[in-house]
């Protein structure tokens, strides 16, 4: 399964060592609160689902990725078998 991780930060910066509560609100809004070790303090985040859901990683993309992969690993066994590509081509 393809996800994308989440970052947090607090005001003065630091992330979150480990998320306290993690809750979803009538909203449709999802709620994180950590304790913050740099500025000691609760931090609270609420973000739309709906934010989310545009960051979600999408097929295309993750094909696009694979296509790519492909080819250069694809150059690259060639290229270890001594064939050369010309100047303009693509490799």
């Amino acid at each position: 399964m393809e996800f994308k991780k989440l970052f947090f930060q607090c005001e003065c910066g630091r992330s979150p060592s480990r998320i306290r509560e993690l809750g979803l609100s009538i909203d449709h809004e999802l709620l994180i609160r950590w304790w913050c070790p740099g500025c000691k303090r609760h931090v609270f985040v609420v973000k739309s689902l709906a934010d989310f859901w545009d960051a979600c990683p999408t097929l295309q993309g993750q094909a696009e990725a694979l296509a790519e992969d492909v080819t250069t690993y694809d150059a690259q066994f060639l290229r270890s078998l001594g064939i050369r590509f010309p100047e303009g081509v693509r490799s």
